[in-house]
């Protein structure tokens, strides 16, 4: 993975819970072991700031953005939670418990799955929710179905 905006397609092998002693785990995360082409990459996902709940949340079932699914990091890629029709008030707030139960119990059954986030160099990426610009992170399970199913992610401080 690059240092940049894209998108990992890959297969689902881990679902690391916030707090613990698990590998790469933080109070503030859930973290996701996604296997690409043999490796396995680190994807961060916000449920709360330390300390705080003001993560919001919400799903929608559409056509997967951008190209098909294809093993591999894709970093010529844009999403943009308003070009979806959402908007900061359609998502609300979650508690970490709330989000990270959500979370997995969504993935328990996924196998491909594809996520945008922003590369933190070779072995991850976070940034897993609005961030503007056509750099909107997101989770999309069913990436080969006709209807993708996509978790979007916001703080509580963003408007959009």
């Amino acid at each position: 993975m690059t240092s940049s905006f894209g998108r990992l397609d890959g297969f689902l092998v881990a679902i690391v819970p916030p707090g613990g002693s698990h590998c790469q785990s933080d109070a503030s995360h859930v973290h996701l072991q996604v296997k690409v082409n043999g490796a396995v990459y680190d994807v961060a996902v916000n449920v709360g700031s330390t300390g705080m709940q003001d993560v919001h949340s919400t799903t929608r079932d559409a056509p997967m953005p951008g190209m098909p699914w294809t093993e591999g990091w894709h970093a010529n890629v844009t999403d943009d939670y308003t070009a979806l029709g959402v908007h900061s008030s359609d998502l609300p707030l979650g508690t970490v418990a709330q989000l990270t139960s959500d979370i997995t119990a969504e993935l328990a059954s996924v196998n491909h799955i594809s996520v945008f986030a922003t590369g933190y160099g070779p072995s991850g990426g976070h940034l897993v929710h609005h961030n503007s610009s056509g750099h909107d992170g997101l989770i999309v399970t069913r990436p080969l179905s006709a209807t993708a199913h996509l978790r979007l992610f916001s703080f509580t401080s963003q408007t959009f």
